[in-house]
């Protein structure tokens, strides 16, 4: 069955309330921009000392050797998983791939906010599926370990390829997609073979988020 990975898209005082709630959960604790930018290893720190897996969603995007000095800061803070765009080519992979020093690297295929026309309109002129599957054969052709995709292309995925599969922006029945568009229900993510399921909104703004995790915990 897949992990559970919370997106700690929220502000620090209230992220720091749900590490300290949800100790001794089988949760993986996603930071992104919002908190790692402001609070670096304040955050990173209390998560790895609270005994959780910790995901850094940098989604770094660069030269080959930029790459490769992110991967290893991403190291020395004890990061389990790390994010890098596809698009940043091979060398970058290549050389994320040498320092990651078991780090699991996910490989970002196409962020859940796009859809076909958002590949069209960059001058790509095949179809947004034969798209992610050039990105994901490039990365895992690297050494890279994990995609990020959206649960809608994973049965395609995963027809072709042998990977650990994270699966972003799952929602529950009935919520909204807010700004994703590419987006499926926890049901389905599981039936399509995904590996972690990531979800934010629908823990954050829940009005007792420790029960509805323990609610999506008894899901999974």
């Amino acid at each position: 069955m897949p992990k559970l990975c919370i997106a700690l898209d929220t502000d620090y005082d209230r992220a720091v309330e749900l590490i300290k709630a949800l100790k001794n959960k089988p949760i993986i604790f996603k930071v992104g921009y919002k908190l790692f930018i402001s609070y670096h290893r304040r955050i990173t720190d209390l998560i790895k000392r609270e005994g959780f897996e910790l995901f850094l969603d940098l989604k770094l995007n660069d030269i080959p050797n930029t790459i490769k000095d992110g991967v290893m800061s991403a190291a020395e803070l004890g990061a389990d998983y790390l994010t890098v765009h596809i698009t940043s080519g091979k060398e970058a992979l290549e050389e994320a791939v040498k320092v990651a020093k078991g780090i699991k690297l996910l490989g970002v295929t196409l962020l859940t906010s796009l859809e076909e026309d958002h590949v069209k309109g960059w001058g790509v002129c095949i179809s947004k599926e034969d798209y992610i599957l050039n990105l994901a054969s490039l990365a895992l052709s690297c050494g890279i370990e994990g995609l990020v995709c959206s649960g809608k292309e994973l049965p395609l995925l995963k027809s072709k390829f042998n990977f650990f599969a994270v699966v972003p922006g799952v929602r529950l029945y009935g919520e909204p997609q807010d700004d994703q568009k590419r987006v499926v229900g926890i049901e389905e993510a599981i039936k399509n073979g995904a590996d972690m399921i990531v979800m934010g909104r629908s823990i954050l703004k829940a009005e007792d988020p420790i029960r509805k995790v323990e609610e999506i915990l008894a899901l999974l």
